[in-house]
């Protein structure tokens, strides 16, 4: 999945997917339809791992812009 300029709102999209994928896993009997939700749970798990960590990174350099601005005023 291609997760470059993904909007913001799209970590909310992917945790819902993976989350209605792990539930679909969980009540499949047939082992073909599990390997297809498998393969396709452990990609929505990537993508959503990838976005977490951008996001992550977001937070921690606005959290450091925020301590530089408030140390540039004393």
């Amino acid at each position: 999945m291609d997760i470059k300029g993904t909007p913001h709102h799209s970590i909310k999209l992917f945790r819902y997917r993976v989350h209605c994928l792990a539930k679909e896993l969980w009540k499949e009997k047939d082992p073909v339809c599990r390997v297809n939700l498998t393969l396709q749970l452990a990609d929505a798990v990537t993508s959503l791992a990838r976005l977490e960590v951008q996001e992550a990174k977001k937070c921690q350099h606005s959290s450091l812009s925020a301590s530089d601005s408030e140390l540039n005023e004393l």
